[in-house]
């Protein structure tokens, strides 16, 4: 279970994110923002969780894969923001029907969110309105 959980939160990740065309071509935009959906479960410090160990673990190495990404991006200086977006309980096939929050909502928010102006050199952990998170 681990494995899918990793090839999919870290490993695809950072193939995108390597990617020297793709790169080119998202740095190219005004606003260029390579967004990765991360959760409050990546969170080292505010982690609530006593289980779900193998979806926690990815998520934490995708929001470190996040801040060395951004890290390389600025020494190539590239002006990509990367973000690591928590888009909150989401009723999905994951989330279930219990969750609180509409996907289509949560995409809107996102993308007011990427429309935003975002510092090279400022927060990249946080929620889908913007406020950043504890690692």
């Amino acid at each position: 279970m681990f494995y899918k959980y990793r090839n999919v939160n870290l490993c695809g990740e950072q193939l995108i994110g390597k990617r020297l065309e793709f790169l080119s071509l998202l740095s190219k935009g005004e606003n260029p923002i390579l967004l990765n959906i991360s959760s409050e479960a990546g969170s080292i410090r505010n982690c609530p969780r006593s289980k779900e160990f193998h979806y926690c673990m990815s998520k934490a190495a995708m929001n470190m894969g996040s801040m060395l990404l951004q890290n390389y991006l600025k020494e190539k200086d590239n002006k990509i923001k990367v973000l690591a977006i928590h888009p909150g309980w989401i009723r999905t096939d994951m989330g279930g029907a219990n969750a609180d929050l509409d996907p289509l909502e949560v995409a809107e928010d996102i993308l007011a969110l990427t429309k935003m102006p975002h510092d090279i050199n400022g927060p990249i952990y946080m929620d889908r309105f913007g406020k950043e998170l504890e690692w």
